[in-house]
């Protein structure tokens, strides 16, 4: 019975490192162009919101990112193809949600496109579109 324990134990132990610990690159978490409209897209993992801004979005990109860094559990990952990637932790597991910001030319405007998602697991449970809606909200990017 007490062999049963620790094995349990183990496993638990093993499986929160790996949370934890897995490598994640920023390459691995860039977004494809978005065709999309302006607007708000939810899915089951996440949230993507797409946004039109006048200028070359590099002042939206430098609030997002002071918004961000704000933000408890949070450090940008790095940066790959244009685009910043930052982590968020979630308070006591440590599962790490992944976001991204891209700009895109659109003319005489900018397109960005911010998406955040989950890694592990299949629902977010809506906490990604909270993150982006409070970080948008805070940049005067709300929809």
């Amino acid at each position: 019975m007490m062999v049963l324990f620790w094995i349990i134990v183990a496993v638990f132990v093993g499986l929160q490192a790996y949370v934890r610990l897995a490598p994640a690159q920023a390459a691995d978490w860039t977004v494809s162009e978005s065709p999309d409209a302006p607007g708000d897209y939810p899915s089951a993992g996440g949230f993507r919101a797409v946004r039109l801004v006048d200028g070359d979005g590099s002042d939206v990109a430098r609030k997002f990112d002071q918004a961000m860094l704000a933000l408890p559990r949070t450090q940008k990952l790095g940066q790959a193809q244009g685009q910043t990637v930052y982590v968020t932790r979630s308070l006591l597991w440590g599962f790490p949600d992944f976001t991204t910001i891209a700009t895109e030319d659109a003319g005489t405007q900018t397109r960005v496109v911010v998406y955040g998602r989950l890694r592990f697991g299949q629902s977010d449970m809506g906490v990604n579109r909270k993150r982006l809606e409070q970080v948008l909200t805070s940049i005067g990017l709300a929809a």
